[in-house]
């Protein structure tokens, strides 16, 4: 099951060398690592190298999803109906998003509401 979403807007898209570096820090703070393709990655990442001291799980992992999207990268056709139908985002956050990233926390149990 997904957990928590956050998305990130981006008024450009992100350097090739910018990508490399999340790469490489995802690799080494992940006890597990899939790139699915360039800019997204599917992973568990170590707890303590967020600096989340109260895991809460005996091995402290969690399950995540990282995804940039947008023009050229990822699957532009998601970031597009993403966006559809929203107002304009440059009034409110001072520019119009060319690309996002998404962060999926993925949660292991049902939640109970």
């Amino acid at each position: 099951m997904s957990g928590p979403v956050l998305v990130i807007e981006l008024a450009e898209a992100v350097p090739r060398v910018a990508i490399q570096r999340l790469r490489g820090f995802l690799l080494g703070a992940s006890a597990r690592f899939e790139e699915k393709r360039v800019g997204e990655y599917d992973l568990n990442i170590h707890a303590e190298s967020l600096g989340i001291t109260d895991a809460g799980d005996v091995d402290g992992r969690r399950p995540v999803l990282v995804s940039l999207m947008g023009p050229g990268i990822g699957d532009e056709a998601v970031f597009e109906a993403e966006h559809a139908d929203e107002v304009d985002q440059e009034s409110l956050i001072g520019f119009t998003p060319t690309h996002a990233v998404d962060v999926v926390a993925l949660v292991m149990s049902p939640v109970v509401v």
